[in-house]
């Protein structure tokens, strides 16, 4: 580069020369035109890159040591990013498990759910039976119930703890593609003897160390005995994401009287579709194969189901929690963009401080990019170092809202590794981040008029006003944080709807035991016999009020229903005639606090020798009998094992079902003695005076008591059934509510900032107003008016935003429209109060400038 810059000056020179010039005068007019060397080498360095790295890594360590200097500013800008860069991470960690990920099986896009579209997706047994022997479109199918069941284990007579079993079909690791990694998979001759099971990898090695010679071992679940033929992949836990199985057992582990009955929806069917056949093709061929079965077992109306992607599984998280992630996902994108908003204004105020230092610098030849490439640096490392930070604060964030999930709906076990997906996913997220608070910032320092520099003044950014990049990110926050808000708002005064919402009985102490009882070794009568010793026995316990049982639970998710005919009443043909049938034994009313409106409830005589009797609630009255006076009329069910009528001897009020959101089915509630053949599992409600949880082990250890033949399916309480139901709602009002409150706390940092920046720019126009004679609360007016404005602009176009956008979430409020005027009202006067408060000390602190010192300042 030497030679070649000193040819150049030889150049130069002959030409002076021929000009005219001595040789001396030439050289010198040459060197003086060619310019200084050193510069001219580091301008070529620069256009070839060759200094780009050590100029980058001076770049880096020049702003650690700015960024090191203000430690304020820096915590609070580095807090910020973590906590926007963080959530959004969690989140899309949680969206990931639960509804991105694929499961670990053999081309899982080939997977499809067969499912019924009014029953939660549940089908019957023998409805799958003629899924897997009718159909023309799928290689494979499989069905198991819709859950898992809780066990205990015994290797002998060691305890080898709870369990969660599954049971499936012989078809489930065939059709899954799924190989064991020793040992077989289930298969169709394994449903007959129903002793035999797959265990997972996980208990595998917990329970016995790895051991290859596991296979054909016996291990106990309560009273049956089932021997180990496979160990499942590690990497394999089932098809429910976040429901991981310890043991799969044959199906017919589950009660074969509900498992025989073509309307007990209690299974859900997933199927392989065969290469070439798309999901509408298999759409229509289970559309009319449903219309063939609703025929052959005369459902009224007609079955409807439908088919839908099951590539990554099957599970109560994917269909109750997407639509509400998903808002999350949104929700915490804006308060993302808040942050970035409220860090650019950070840096706007700095680069106002820094002003001087970046106007010597330009005015010593410093190229306005090389100055952007400086100031990029440093909110490269604050975005950088919140980045990092997020990441460890994302599985904290992500371990919070999957303990605030189980709490609602059951446990929930999710692997949150930080991998390939989620690191692109901070990256890019960085990246982005990085260039919304970082470039306005570098653009605007570095357009400056050096003029009042030189002056001795200050130098100014040329063509707009000082502060009007952070007005604008002020108005910017406050609208962003007016759509949060809003959200916010709209979905706690929603929870606080169905909270307060009367369900139809009181769900608070009331603990729910599912018992099973070994179905070969009772009889129908023997079995409801013992129920009622059972009963008697947990009424007797201290502590307990009432206990009552039922064939299923409230909001348990599980119905039976029946079509419906009545004298009085005539549907037109397709009609729905359906009721929901609930076998209950007396008390049961008088346990969940349901109130009987009318008659009578039933009693030890209301048994299966005396006239078959009903109860109906006040929906199913209204529907069949056109009145609530239904007392002493009769109806029939269409149904087999009830051949005569029912005469109502009662009317209750209604009780929501499945759901507070759904309107209280038609339900007619039928005695246990004279149903005694549904009840080859049942649910057994205790009211307690204390917290029910609390005497969950005494109740069973009183039940396991009474009889060998009884097992524990699981306990839960009304209450978290219940809750379970509204576990989305209660998400998304609390989370709302915490990013919306985060939200008005940048608003309020950012106007702060900008507020005490703009009185400290106008502290000499202060000082003139105070030596004029103004008054502190002309001061006060005269600055909080300035940000008001800011805030009102704000608010108005945050509130058209929230209107625009809150048809989005209208099907996740209940009771509240997504215009509410009470919300609008509310959001805007808390971002009103929230902008006042925030300005006001800046503006206090104007009011009480001494003029002499103001006047002095520059």
């Amino acid at each position: 580069m030497q030679r070649e810059l000193d040819l150049h000056i030889e150049q130069l020179t002959t030409e002076h020369i021929a000009a005219g010039m001595s040789e001396a005068d030439a050289r010198l007019a040459a060197r003086r035109e060619f310019g200084s060397l050193e510069a001219v080498k580091e301008r070529c360095r620069d256009t070839r890159g060759v200094t780009l790295i050590e100029d980058l890594l001076k770049d880096v360590a020049y702003a650690f040591r700015l960024l090191a200097r203000s430690p304020g500013f820096t915590l609070a800008a580095v807090l910020s990013l973590a906590l926007g860069i963080g959530a959004n991470t969690a989140i899309f960690s949680l969206v990931d498990a639960v509804l991105l990920r694929m499961l670990p099986v053999h081309e899982p896009q080939q997977l499809v759910e067969v499912g019924n579209r009014l029953g939660e997706g549940r089908l019957s047994y023998p409805m799958y039976e003629a899924i897997r022997d009718r159909n023309d479109v799928f290689s494979g199918v499989l069905t198991l119930p819709d859950g898992r069941f809780a066990a205990s284990v015994y290797l002998g007579d060691i305890d080898a703890g709870d369990v969660h079993v599954s049971p499936v079909s012989g078809d489930y690791f065939a059709v899954l593609g799924v190989s064991p990694v020793i040992g077989r998979a289930l298969t169709e001759a394994d449903l007959v003897a129903a002793n035999t099971t797959v265990i997972g990898y996980g208990l595998w090695r917990r329970a016995f160390g790895a051991d290859p010679a596991v296979l054909g071992k016996g291990l106990r679940i309560s009273d049956r005995t089932y021997t180990i033929v496979g160990v499942a992949p590690a990497d394999f836990t089932g098809v429910a994401t976040g429901h991981p199985v310890d043991l799969w057992v044959p199906i017919t582990w589950t009660d074969r009287r509900s498992l025989e009955s073509p309307a007990t929806l209690m299974l859900r069917v997933m199927a392989r579709r065969k290469p070439g056949v798309s999901e509408d093709e298999a759409r229509a061929n289970m559309e009319l194969l449903a219309r063939q079965w609703s025929a052959e077992w005369k459902f009224e109306p007609p079955m409807q189901v439908d088919v839908t992607s099951a590539r990554g599984g099957l599970t109560q998280l994917r269909q109750g929690f997407s639509r509400p992630l998903l808002v999350l996902m949104s929700i915490v994108t804006l308060l993302l963009l808040m942050t970035a908003a409220n860090v650019a204004n950070l840096l706007l105020a700095r680069a106002s401080a820094r002003q001087r230092e970046i106007g010597v610098r330009l005015s010593l030849g410093a190229s306005r990019s090389r100055l952007i490439r400086q100031l990029l640096t440093e909110s490269v490392v604050l975005g950088g170092t919140g980045a990092a930070l997020g990441l460890l604060l994302a599985p904290v964030v992500a371990a919070f809202l999957v303990r605030f999930l189980s709490s609602a709906v059951g446990t929930i076990d999710l692997s949150f590794s930080i991998d390939t997906r989620v690191l692109a996913f901070t990256l890019s997220t960085s990246i982005g981040v990085v260039l919304l608070f970082g470039l306005a910032p570098a653009l605007a320092a570095t357009r400056l008029d050096l003029s009042p520099l030189f002056k001795g003044g200050s130098a100014s950014v040329r063509g707009q006003g000082p502060t009007r990049p952070g007005r604008v990110l002020v108005v910017a926050q406050v609208a962003i944080s007016g759509v949060l808000l809003v959200g916010a708002v709209l979905f706690t005064r929603s929870l606080q709807t169905l909270t307060n919402l009367d369900a139809g009985f009181r769900r608070d102490n009331v603990l729910l035991l599912h018992v099973n009882t070994a179905a070969e070794a009772l009889t129908d009568v023997q079995r409801v016999r013992l129920y009622e010793r059972v009963l008697d026995r947990l009424a007797s316990v201290p502590g307990v009020r009432s206990a009552a049982l039922s064939s299923e639970s409230l909001f348990s998710g599980n119905a039976w229903s029946e079509a419906v005919n009545t004298p009085s009443f005539a549907p037109p043909p397709g009609a729905d005639r359906q009721a929901v049938l609930l076998v209950i034994s007396p008390g049961f009313f008088r346990t969940l606090g349901t109130s009987v409106l009318r008659g009578r409830d039933f009693n030890t005589h209301d048994h299966g020798r005396a006239p078959t009797v009903a109860i109906v609630n006040e929906a199913m009255a209204r529907y069949y009998f056109g009145e609530t006076e239904a007392v002493e009329r009769a109806f029939r069910l269409e149904h087999d094992s009830f051949p005569q009528h029912l005469t109502v001897v009662g009317l209750v009020q209604d009780a929501k079902y499945r759901s507070l959101r759904e309107a209280a089915p038609r339900i007619v509630y039928l005695p246990y003695l004279q149903v005694p053949g549904q009840l080859g599992s049942a649910n057994i409600a205790v009211r307690t005076a204390a917290n029910p949880e609390m005497m969950a082990d005494l109740l069973w250890k009183e039940v396991r008591d009474e009889s060998p033949y009884l097992r524990l399916g699981g306990t839960t309480t009304q209450a978290r059934l219940v809750e379970g139901t509204i576990a989305q709602d209660r998400m998304l009002a609390q989370l709302s509510g915490f990013f919306g409150l985060t939200a008005a706390v940048l608003v309020s940092m950012g106007l702060y900032g900008l507020t005490a920046y703009d009185v400290s720019r106008r502290t000499a126009e202060i000082g003139v107003r105070i030596a004029l004679g103004a008054q502190p609360y002309d001061v006060v007016r005269l600055v909080l008016s300035h940000s008001m404005v800011l805030v009102a602009s704000g608010v108005a176009l945050g509130l058209a935003a929230a209107l625009a956008l809150a048809r989005l979430v209208e099907t996740l409020l209940f009771g509240v429209h997504s215009t509410d005027v009470i919300t609008l009202a509310l959001s805007a006067s808390l971002l009103l109060g929230v902008g006042a408060s925030a300005a006001y000390w800046p503006a206090r602190r104007a009011a009480g400038l001494d003029p002499i010192a103001s006047l002095r300042h520059e």
